[in-house]
């Protein structure tokens, strides 16, 4: 089994080919979580620019000028490296692409004197990659029923992007079934992951263990849902379990814009997608805080820290 890719190159909201793309999207993220796209924004040139030179002279820096790469508003929001079971992964993120600003402050951690080829590729690539997401979000959305353009809009309004760039390093040992970052959910919105030639995206597609290993073809990128677009579709969608498994012997470089909505906001459930046949299942909820409880002691115990947090009881009586 594996997820069929759909094609979204030309279209636009509307024309033609928009509603069969829009049903193919929404049955694979129903389904899986997750939906593999093509698309035209994202081509060879600017993932040259990102994968060729700018990823490549970024981890090239030592561990201590990579340190510097810290936030603070969410558990590994900065920096993440050398942490136990995870010896060869390393990434870093650029928080609200692609705006100027915060792009040319990440850059100042590493190039003093600044660095213009690696702020445009950055911001080129995130502008791109927004776009393709909103895209996406916008065809589930309208694919589960929602019909109103205010409500799509105002959901797109409150998300904030995180462009996050990932090295996994070549292992010692000759393993191909080397597990280079345990399977997970994330916490995000979306996650949109493009791979550079080198494989290792794995997702669940069903509860009998089976995974499918998304191929790292240069047309393609895969966009998975985190635990908030969870609750914005009242289960509909269900988040992405996923995993990477990286070959021992060849260097990986990904890269990965996730969306969060903004500090105080409320997440909750797009009304339009609750009713008699689909009861409210979880409380609006605020998205920091969720986060927060998913690292917690009690949330990493929880079998599902989602709806331990947030979940409507099947004893509650909730209108949305």
């Amino acid at each position: 089994m594996e997820i069929k890719k759909v094609d979204l190159r030309g279209l636009e909201p509307g024309g033609p080919g928009w509603d069969e793309a829009r049903d193919a999207v929404t049955a694979s993220m129903v389904a899986y979580g997750c939906v593999v796209v093509q698309h035209g924004g994202l081509d060879m040139d600017i993932r040259q620019a990102l994968f060729g030179r700018a990823m490549p002279e970024l981890f090239a820096f030592p561990v201590e000028t990579k340190r510097r790469n810290v936030y603070n508003d969410v558990q590994y929001g900065g920096y993440i490296g050398q942490l136990p079971g995870l010896a060869g992964y390393e990434s870093m993120s650029i928080k609200n692409v692609p705006d100027a600003g915060s792009i040319n402050d990440f850059a100042g951690l590493f190039w003093p004197q600044g660095n213009p080829t690696f702020c445009e590729t950055s911001a080129g690539f995130a502008t791109e990659a927004i776009k393709l997401e909103q895209t996406v979000t916008r065809m589930v959305l309208e694919g589960l029923g929602v019909g109103s353009k205010r409500a799509l809009d105002s959901h797109h309004d409150q998300l904030r992007y995180t462009l996050r760039m990932a090295h996994y390093g070549t292992s010692p040992e000759d393993d191909a079934t080397r597990v280079s970052m345990p399977e997970h959910r994330d916490y995000v919105m979306t996650s949109m992951v493009v791979q550079n030639q080198v494989e290792g995206l794995e997702v669940r597609l069903n509860d009998d263990g089976s995974w499918y290993a998304v191929p790292p073809e240069p047309d393609t990128c895969a966009i998975l849902a985190g635990g908030l677009l969870q609750v914005v579709t009242n289960g509909r969608v269900r988040a992405c379990l996923h995993r990477v498994k990286t070959p021992s012997n060849r260097d990986r470089f990904s890269a990965l814009v996730g969306c969060m909505p903004i500090q105080g906001s409320t997440v909750r459930a797009m009304g339009e997608l609750v009713d008699e046949d689909h009861p409210l299942m979880y409380h609006p909820c605020d998205p920091y805080e969720y986060v927060r409880f998913q690292f917690s002691e009690e949330g990493r115990r929880s079998k599902d820290a989602l709806k331990a947090f947030c979940g409507v009881a099947k004893h509650e009586h909730v209108e949305a």
